[in-house]
């Protein structure tokens, strides 16, 4: 007879929820526990939406989970998990978040029919995003002399809204648009060590090869003949200047909630790092030169047998998940 599951009484704040906290963050460890949503929680986790942080207390434990680029704060938290390598937050109470409201087993590719994949793609690339980034609409200008690329977002928009076109919620509607692309824009809104989001997970999913930029060490992750990689095309620059510019433009957690901290110094921060973040991008990338990368773009869709050769290599090396990914044993330490 199998034990009782342990329960746990929990609470969520600072714009996570109880339900989906649940089920994009603990899902992994459901077996394990039965989480209670309560007001005299033992443990709290909080999200970084806003201010509604818990104070510091024997009656419970904060969990603090930075689901943005942003640098934890471990001075608000016994326990944080957030998107920077765990060799670069050096803290032994720190676990990168990887696999937030994704599966990875859905990414490990199983017995496919590579030709109907194929005759599937009857569209070439799309570019879906609501905020505007230069150095992503940059590449979005030069592979758009190519051939057209779609874009039903805020950014580059030059098509319908995928909300008129398709149902479900708004990842459900974005997988359906990306299914019949061969290629899909996968650049995340920084270039920032560790930071990949499901820029690339969402492409993955529908055998839609991503043109990724954004975490320089993706190839730990993934297996980087699966899809076209911009960092083995843009030759970066990765200097010392590169690197001090990196780090003291990076967010931190008070840079990140503009709604709390507004005053004009807070604003001139913000400002600075925003203007040096764009900086970087175009010092790290040479000028925002994508002609190679381009290049390979073409080279891909023009032959069938690269591209046929590109989707029969799966996402993970050996098509095996990285074990160091998951997070369970860490969630079993603090919860016990």
């Amino acid at each position: 007879m199998a034990s009782p599951k342990k329960q746990i009484k929990i609470k969520f704040l600072n714009g996570l929820s109880f339900q989906l906290g649940v089920k994009e963050i603990l899902s992994y460890v459901t077996p394990y526990y039965d989480f209670i949503d309560s007001e005299d929680p033992d443990f709290i986790i909080f999200g970084p939406y806003g201010n509604s942080l818990p104070e510091k207390s024997d009656k419970y434990v904060r969990i603090g989970y930075f689901c943005e680029n942003v640098v934890p704060d471990f001075s608000i938290c016994e326990w944080g998990f957030g998107m920077p390598r765990e060799e670069d937050i050096k803290n032994p109470r720190y676990k990168k978040i990887q696999w937030h409201n994704l599966d990875p087993n859905d990414l490990v590719k199983v017995n496919a029919d590579i030709d109907e994949v194929i005759n599937s793609k009857t569209k070439f690339c799309n570019f879906l995003y609501g905020h505007k980034v230069p150095y992503r609409e940059a590449f979005f200008k030069a592979l758009s002399k190519y051939k057209k690329v779609d874009a039903p977002g805020k950014s580059m928009n030059n098509m319908p809204s995928i909300d008129d076109i398709y149902t479900g919620d708004i990842w459900s509607r974005k997988r359906q648009f990306l299914k019949p692309y061969k290629f899909t824009i996968s650049f995340e809104n920084n270039s920032y060590p560790g930071y990949q989001t499901e820029k690339i997970y969402d492409a993955m999913l529908e055998w839609s090869i991503p043109i990724y930029c954004g975490d320089p060490y993706i190839y730990n992750l993934f297996n980087t003949k699966s899809f076209i990689n911009g960092f083995d095309y843009l030759n970066p620059n990765y200097g010392g200047l590169i690197k001090s510019i990196e780090k003291y433009s990076q967010m931190n957690f008070v840079d990140f909630r503009p709604g709390v901290y507004k005053t004009i110094p807070h604003h001139i921060v913000r400002k600075i790092k925003t203007l040096s973040r764009e900086l970087k991008m175009t010092l790290e990338f040479n000028g925002l030169n994508y002609k190679k990368l381009v290049d390979r773009v073409v080279e891909i869709d023009e032959n069938e047998s690269l591209y046929r050769e590109m989707l029969l290599q799966p996402w993970f090396a050996n098509n095996q998940i990285p074990a160091q990914t998951s997070a369970v044993e860490r969630w079993k330490e603090i919860f016990g």
